[in-house]
This record gives structure tokens, sequence and C-alpha cells, in this order.
């Protein structure tokens, strides 16, 4: 798909319900709110949506459980929730940019 038709895909009000994204034809998993600067949000209709919402959620939970049990200080466990969050992020806009699957 051209990044036109992924954003084709995105702009269509019948590919929302509610404030869940679900569209077969959008290849990507992770895609931007409706609001984009709201952050990104699941395609639902992509088979590994669960598997990385659930990847997510321990890639922003692990690493501050790991420091906080190995005797982690309070600014090391502050510094590694920001770090996982800053991760999350930046996966985030890459994974859901058009143009990233244009082929």
């Amino acid at each position: 798909m051209t990044p036109e038709e992924i954003d084709t895909c995105w702009e269509d009000p019948n590919s929302w319900k509610q404030y869940v994204y679900y569209c077969k034809a959008d290849p990507r998993v992770i895609v931007p709110r409706r609001l984009k600067w709201m952050g990104w949000t699941l395609n639902f209709a992509r088979p590994s949506a669960v598997p990385v919402l659930l990847g997510m959620i321990a890639l922003l939970i692990l690493p501050a459980t790991v420091v906080r049990a190995n005797g982690g200080e309070a600014i090391a466990n502050l510094a590694t929730v920001v770090l996982s969050i800053a991760v999350v992020c930046l996966l985030s806009a890459y994974l859901s940019s058009s143009k990233r699957w244009s082929h």
C-alpha cells in the first residue's frame, strides 16, 4: 500500500468504532489516534494487536520491577520508568508511520 492509501484507510470514519480503530486493509498494528496529539492506538483488526499490547505493558512494567526488586533507589526507579515510556513512545511513532509501510 502507498502512504496515501494507508492514510485514506485511517481517515475513513468506518474504520473507527468510537475510539477503537479496526481496519483490515491497514497493515499497521499501531496507528495515530483520531486526534493525533493524543498519541497512538492499536489496529484491532490485526492479529498481532493483543500481543503488541501485552509486550508494551511488559516493556513499561518489567524494567521498573527489576530495578525495584534489586534494591534500586527511587531515582533509579524513576529513571527506568521515564526511559521505558520514552522507548514505547518512540517505538509507537516509528511503527505508526504510513511512510514506513509503503512498498
